[in-house]
Parts: C-alpha cells; sequence; structure tokens
C-alpha cells in the first residue's frame, strides 16, 4: 500500500508557542502532538503586554501602601512622643512604606494568581502565569513558588528600608534579570523570576 511522504513540517513548533526542549532550560516545552484530548494551548504573551500589567499591578499596590505606611508611622512618631524619644518623621516614612510596599504586593500578587492565575494588571493585558511544564497549557502554580516570585519584584523596595544598602545597584539588578531577562530569554521568555519558580506567562486575550 501507498504510504504518503511524510510532512517536514510536522512536530515543529507552532507560531508564537513554547518552541521544543526541556522547559526553563535552553529549549521550551514540546509542542502539542496530533493524539490526546484536545486542550487549548497558549502563546507566550509578548513583553509589552508583560510590562502593561507589571505598571497597573504596582500602582494598585502603591496607592494603598502610602495610606498604610502613612499610618504606621503617625503610630510610631505619637508613640515616640508619649515616651520622650524623638525620631525622624520622613525617615521613619520611607522605611514603613518601603516594608509595607513589600508585604502588600508580595501577598496581592501571591493570592491573586494562586485564585485567578493573574493579578489586576495582567487581567487587562489578558495574560495569565501557568506552569511551565504545561506546555502552553494553564494550570496551577504552588504557593511558595508564587510566593518567592513575586517577592522578587519587591526586594529592591524593602532595600531601601536598610541603611548603607545598595539599593539602586539593586534596584536596577533585578529590573535587568526580571524584565529584561524576559524580553531577551528564549525560548521562553523567562525573567529569572520565571526560571525559579517554574512559570511562564501566556497571552489569554
Amino acid at each position: 500500500m501507498h504510504q504518503p511522504p511524510p510532512d517536514p513540517h510536522r512536530g515543529a513548533p507552532r507560531q508564537g508557542y513554547p518552541y521544543q526542549g526541556a522547559p526553563g532550560g535552553g529549549g521550551g516545552f514540546p509542542a502539542p502532538g496530533p493524539s490526546g484530548p484536545r486542550e487549548r494551548l497558549y502563546p507566550l504573551a509578548t513583553w509589552g503586554a508583560r510590562v502593561l500589567a507589571r505598571s497597573v499591578d504596582m500602582v494598585a499596590v502603591a496607592l494603598p501602601a502610602l495610606l498604610v505606611a502613612l499610618l504606621l508611622a503617625l503610630v510610631w512618631l505619637g508613640a515616640l512622643n508619649l515616651l520622650g524619644g524623638s525620631g525622624g518623621g520622613a525617615r521613619s516614612y520611607g522605611y514603613f512604606l518601603a516594608v509595607s510596599f513589600f508585604v502588600l504586593y508580595t501577598g496581592y500578587e501571591t493570592l491573586a494568581v494562586a485564585r485567578w492565575q493573574q493579578t489586576l494588571g495582567k487581567r487587562l493585558a489578558g495574560i495569565k502565569v501557568a506552569p511551565a511544564a504545561g506546555a502552553g497549557r494553564l494550570g496551577p502554580v504552588p504557593v511558595a513558588a508564587l510566593t518567592v516570585r513575586a517577592a522578587l519584584f519587591g526586594l529592591p523596595v524593602l532595600l531601601f528600608a536598610l541603611p548603607n544598602a545598595p539599593r539602586w545597584a539593586a534596584l536596577m539588578a533585578v529590573v535587568v534579570l526580571t524584565g529584561g531577562m524576559a524580553a531577551w530569554d528564549r525560548p521562553n521568555r523567562q525573567g529569572i523570576h520565571d526560571k525559579i519558580a517554574g512559570t511562564v506567562v501566556l497571552d489569554v486575550s
């Protein structure tokens, strides 16, 4: 019986989808095969969509962090006055702001991604966080991994509360290793936070 010639494009990665190879490493994940149940596969999110989502989330957390830090600073200064002590108001506010932002941002992103696989910013941008091993499919990610992933973004802000800390150097390092790395990393467009947590960001719009 005559057999048709093999298709040279069969098994090649689809346009916009992760490439073949091992997840999180030098290769991506396998392209979907012709057999098995049909599941929707999503392409990787663009760098621009990720920047938009992150910017919205930063603003969404910064506003309540400003209020929480102000409240804590007022309570702190009031307690010092009652005890006869003294302290720099602006400096105290800066410390409380850094800590408040770190805690709120880490908790906000962890809980939102664990529950809905996206934050407010990611929802507006039409993207979701998924496990790298899912090969373009959505799925749950361990909460511990999500916590570490979120904390990496708040870490530079937290360093601003420490005296004599290399603040700007740490900030630039995190920006390059997260946002910058996600722009040039191939094939899965993972920042260092994605590689540590074993995640990718998918376009679900």
